[in-house]
Parts: C-alpha cells; sequence; structure tokens
C-alpha cells in the first residue's frame, strides 16, 4: 500500500537533491580561480523503490520513490596527476641546472674585454713587446702588471665560483627545508582526512596541492589507500597513509638524507649542478696553474727563487723583486693548447646551457599541455556551471511544484471531502 504522503516524499527528496546541486555549483564558481581546486560534482542515484501490489502479476511491482544524494566528489583524473608531477618534477631538475649554467656564464663572461681569456691575451702580448725591446723598463713593467692583471682576474674567477656553490647548497638546504614541510603537512592532512572522511574534497585539493609542490623538489612515489596517500622516496615510505594505522613520518634526518640523493626534481637538478660547478672550478684552476707555469720563468740571474710568477703558501704572485725579465722560451707553443683548452671549456659550457635552455622550452610546453588536459577535466568552466545552474535551478522548481500540487491533493482529499 502506497503511502498518502508518498508524493510529499518524492517532492521532498527531489527538493534535497536540487537544493545539493545548486550549492556545489555555487561551490564551484566562487572558486573558479582558486588555484588547485578540482570541479566538484553531485551524484546522484535512484532512491530506493517500494513494491506494491499490480494486476496482471503475481510478483509485486516497483513503485519509485525519488532520488538520493549519493556523494559529492570531486572530478580527477589520477592518470594527468601523475603524469604532470612526474613532468614537474623533470623541468624542475632542468631548471635547477640552468640556473647555476646561468651563473657560471655570468662568471666566466665570456667573450668580453675583462675575462680570463683577455687577459692570457694581454699577458701573451705583453711579452711579444718585451720580445721586441728587451731593455725597455716600460715593457718590463707592462708584463709584470699583466701578470698581476691576470692573477687578479683568476682570483676574482675563483672566489665567484666558490660563492656559486655556497648558493648551490644553501638552495639545497632550502629545498630539503620545504620537502619536509611537504611531507608534514601531507601527513597532517590524512589524518585530517581519515577522521571527516574520504569525501572531504576540499582537504583532497590541499593534499594534492602539497603533493604537486613536493614532486617539483624531489621524485616521489605516491599510493592511495582507501583516500589516504602514502608517499615513497627512492623506495622508502615517508608518509605512511592507510585507513587502519596512524600516520607517520620517518625520522627527519632519514629524510634529509633521501631528499638529498633524489633522483629527480629540483634536489637533483642541484646535486647535478654542485657537480658540474666544482668540476669547472677544478678546470679552470688548471688552466690558471698550467698558465702560470709556462709564464713563471726565471730572472737572468738564473735564481730559482726569483720566478715571474711563484706558488706563494698555495697563493699565486707575481714576484716584483726582479728588475730585469726575459721572454720564456717557446712561450708561443706552450701557451697555445692552454688557451685551446679554456677556449673549449668555455664552449662546452655554452653548449650545455644552450641545451639546458632548449629542455626547459620543451619540458615547459609538454608540462603546459598536460595541465591543460587535467583542466579541461578537473578545471571550471563558468559557462558550464552556469548552464548547470539553470538546469537544476528549474529541476528544484519542478519539485516544489510537485510538493505543492501533492499539498492541493491532500487538503482535496483530508479538508474538502470530510466537509462533504
Amino acid at each position: 500500500m502506497v503511502s498518502t504522503f508518498h508524493g510529499l516524499e518524492l517532492g521532498r527528496r527531489g527538493l534535497t537533491a536540487g537544493q545539493a546541486s545548486i550549492a556545489t555549483t555555487g561551490h564551484n564558481i566562487a572558486n573558479a580561480n582558486t588555484k588547485g581546486y578540482s570541479r566538484q560534482q553531485v551524484n546522484n542515484v535512484t532512491a530506493q523503490p517500494l513494491d506494491t501490489w499490480t494486476t496482471g502479476n503475481v510478483n509485486p511491482g516497483q513503485l519509485g520513490s525519488g532520488v538520493s544524494v549519493e556523494s559529492i566528489t570531486r572530478v580527477r583524473d589520477h592518470f594527468l596527476d601523475r603524469q604532470y608531477r612526474d613532468q614537474s618534477g623533470t623541468l624542475g631538475q632542468w631548471q635547477a641546472k640552468q640556473a647555476t649554467f646561468d651563473q657560471l656564464e655570468t662568471v666566466i663572461n665570456e667573450p668580453s674585454d675583462t675575462g680570463l681569456n683577455a687577459a692570457m691575451d694581454r699577458l701573451q702580448g705583453a711579452w711579444q713587446d718585451l720580445a721586441n725591446d728587451p731593455a725597455s723598463p716600460s715593457a718590463q713593467a707592462v708584463v709584470k702588471e699583466r701578470g698581476q692583471a691576470f692573477l687578479e682576474v683568476a682570483e676574482s674567477m675563483d672566489v665567484s665560483m666558490g660563492a656559486v656553490l655556497s648558493d648551490i647548497e644553501r638552495q639545497t638546504n632550502a629545498a630539503v627545508s620545504d620537502a619536509t614541510e611537504y611531507l608534514k603537512q601531507i601527513d597532517a592532512l590524512n589524518q585530517s582526512i581519515k577522521r571527516t572522511g574520504t569525501q572531504a574534497n576540499d582537504l583532497l585539493d590541499q593534499r594534492d596541492a602539497a603533493v604537486e609542490q613536493l614532486s617539483k623538489l624531489a621524485t616521489i612515489s605516491v599510493i592511495e589507500d582507501k583516500g589516504m596517500y602514502t608517499i615513497s622516496l627512492n623506495g622508502t615510505a615517508v608518509v605512511k597513509g592507510t585507513a587502519g594505522e596512524e600516520t607517520a613520518t620517518t625520522a627527519e634526518p632519514d629524510v634529509a638524507a633521501l631528499l638529498r640523493s633524489s633522483t629527480g626534481g629540483k634536489l637533483k637538478g642541484l646535486a647535478d649542478s654542485k657537480i658540474l660547478a666544482e668540476n669547472q672550478r677544478t678546470a679552470v684552476a688548471n688552466i690558471v696553474s698550467d698558465f702560470a707555469s709556462a709564464n713563471g720563468i726565471k730572472e737572468e740571474d738564473g735564481s730559482k727563487g726569483n720566478l715571474f710568477i711563484q706558488n706563494e703558501d698555495g697563493s699565486l704572485e707575481v714576484n716584483r723583486s726582479g728588475d730585469r725579465l726575459t721572454v720564456p722560451e717557446n712561450l708561443e707553443t706552450d701557451l697555445e693548447p692552454i688557451k685551446k683548452s679554456y677556449q673549449a671549456l668555455v664552449s662546452e659550457l655554452g653548449a650545455k646551457s644552450q641545451s639546458a635552455t632548449s629542455s626547459i622550452a620543451n619540458y615547459e610546453a609538454t608540462l603546459q599541455a598536460t595541465d591543460n588536459r587535467r583542466q579541461s577535466v578537473t578545471g571550471v568552466s563558468l559557462d558550464e556551471e552556469m548552464a548547470n545552474l539553470i538546469k537544476f535551478q528549474h529541476a528544484y522548481s519542478a519539485a516544489a511544484r510537485l510538493v505543492s500540487t501533492t499539498d492541493q491533493m491532500l487538503d482535496t482529499i483530508i479538508n474538502r471531502m470530510a466537509a462533504r
């Protein structure tokens, strides 16, 4: 037997579903420009039907009882999310390397009139002038001044490269600190989601945003289990998320070590940059040492301590105590391969920097394409939401009309029929 008030219950459920849909649409519209927000949708299902006897069939028929709001969920594509995180980490790695290339190119400053190559050319030119007039005091003085200028440029480059290495270390420490904070944030959100339920859409968005920021810094593995995230670095779980256990992070020193040994992301780029800067610094130092050795001749008296360029306690210095310098034998032959080595070093750095720039452009385009595909799924379209708003408004109005009509029917049955 169908209840007399069945129509009112149908209308009430329709009003509830329409109200939930309108409210969710409004939530989407309000967050259309919120970074990291995922479009939400109301998932309706047919309510449990009622059995009722019908003629012509020994089995009871089923009378619909309206609609039920099953859930309100985010619209996400986990495959695109994983692809975005991987590409974001690769881009972060190359951006860190490119920043180091830019710094090293600024330090080397070639080609220029103030770089090491120009200082070597000027010293070599001073020797040629001295060869043309060996007795000239001014030519003697110019050689010493050019030698001092060469050493000053070399020392300045070495100090600047040391500063680049220090900056890389500071960036690494900051990135490790940021990544650790993101891990703590993800862990805290895991716990909040477990308490609230797996339909805590706004908390889920915050957690995904933190995971994306973390993926830019290091290569991570994300495994979802009943709404909880387990984050692993190099195969080691640093955030454990399961529905039946308390989440926990590993000890911070272990996390820091795992982050520094990451196989991707900004931290990998910084680790590669450190090796690159150290190798560049060593290579330049070797070239400077070889060039100084080729110029470090003895004076006419043959005194062993009176070298033009001396190594004093690990520091190269011009010996200004002597009055007469003689041009080294085979100077041109000795200097030519050293200068070519330096030019090759500069060219190699430029080629690597250009390659990094091209890689960044390619990865940025790929990441943008992936993000566009992802936004087409999870992003909020105001045009679509406005169309939905009109649709849900009509559904709500229709449900309200059903309630009004049913009320009139009941009024007729209860009040008017009784009056007769």
